[in-house]
């Protein structure tokens, strides 16, 4: 079911014999069955009349409200508030060390694993300190996250990851992406719009095995909206968002303008979530299931958490991709799933 992202600030909605229809500038540019909406992302403030939230509402369906950079600002849905099926099940497990603590090194092991893995792409035709450093230190961590005496031990391991692996990300933007200083913050603003943008989908997944998006295991200690969305989001920031902003920012055009009066933050965000959609069709190797897009393997990954869960498997088997020296960057081994972006025409 499609995404819909509303990206101008005049757009105008309505509900019609159970289709959901935007308008911008007096011209129809989406109209479709409300069944079909998977979710709705907002930027900026656009507001949506009453009679169209009372049936959004009615169907369940998830409205996030971000700006145009990607900061949080809402929901139109109160997801702790939510009775979900397995709350029983996540409420016991959250007094099980013993799971919790194998469940993090999984999830924590993945992502510096797939964090290793998109240096080691990247870095294939350039290698400096930084990225060197950054490599070696997480294949140490990998190596250490065993002996970890407790999950706050981890977390700690998770955060010295992310500062080493960071240094590097900026270090590769220096390389490969030629921008002035002043794109630094639109660069930044597109790091934060994808993590944000991943973490809302995994989070329409919890709502589809019906896991209450509050009992986390990484994220249960920090003022994290929906912590247990944010979990899934370790093992896929690396190959996922990041992969696509280093291949985005590098075709930044330079100018601020493209002369029919948009302005380039616009473009560049409507662009951004193109590449987005495309990026989630995106067929990757999955260590137990084949060839699947990124959209599926999320899907595995929230329902491989539930089974273990429930204990129908003992650990949690994580996402741990492979390196391709044939395909750049993890990635584009097919493009197929030809899911349709829904945005409001430029």
């Amino acid at each position: 079911m499609p995404n819909i992202y509303i990206t101008e600030s005049d757009a105008s909605f309505q509900m019609k014999h159970n289709y959901f229809q935007v308008f911008h500038q007096q011209k129809q540019c989406i109209s479709l069955p409300i069944r079909h909406v998977n979710q709705i992302i907002i930027f900026g403030n656009v507001n949506l009349p009453n009679d169209v939230i009372k049936i959004l509402r009615l169907h369940h369906i998830p409205v996030l409200y971000l700006t145009q950079d990607g900061e949080y600002l809402g929901r139109l849905e109160n997801p702790s508030q939510v009775q979900a099926k397995y709350m029983f099940h996540q409420r016991k497990r959250l007094r099980d060390i013993e799971f919790n603590r194998a469940t993090a090194e999984s999830m924590i092991w993945a992502k510096l694993h797939n964090q290793h893995i998109f240096l080691q792409s990247w870095t294939r035709y350039h290698a400096n300190h930084a990225t060197q450093r950054a490599s070696n230190y997480l294949t140490l961590l990998m190596d250490n996250l065993a002996i970890a005496k407790s999950l706050d031990e981890l977390c700690e391991y998770n955060d010295e990851a992310d500062n080493v692996y960071y240094t590097a990300i900026n270090s590769l933007l220096s390389f490969y992406s030629i921008y002035p200083q002043t794109r630094v913050r639109q660069i930044s603003g597109l790091f934060n719009l994808g993590y944000q943008l991943l973490h809302q989908y995994i989070y329409t997944l919890l709502n589809t095995v019906e896991l209450h998006p509050d009992y986390a295991i990484l994220h249960r200690h920090g003022h994290h909206e929906l912590p247990l969305a944010w979990d899934f989001t370790v093992e896929f920031r690396a190959p996922i968002v990041d992969d696509l902003v280093l291949n985005f920012v590098r075709n930044l055009p330079s100018s601020n303008g493209n002369g029919n009066g948009k302005s380039q933050p616009k473009i560049i965000l409507q662009n951004f979530l193109q590449h987005w959609e495309a990026k989630l069709r995106t067929f990757v190797l999955h260590p137990y299931a084949g060839e699947v897009s990124y959209r599926q393997c999320m899907d595995l990954q929230v329902r491989e958490y539930l089974a273990c869960l429930l204990g129908d498997v003992e650990y949690y088997r994580p996402l741990a991709l492979k390196f391709h020296p044939n395909h750049p960057h993890f990635t584009n081994i097919a493009e197929s799933e030809k899911t349709p972006l829904t945005l409001v025409k430029r």
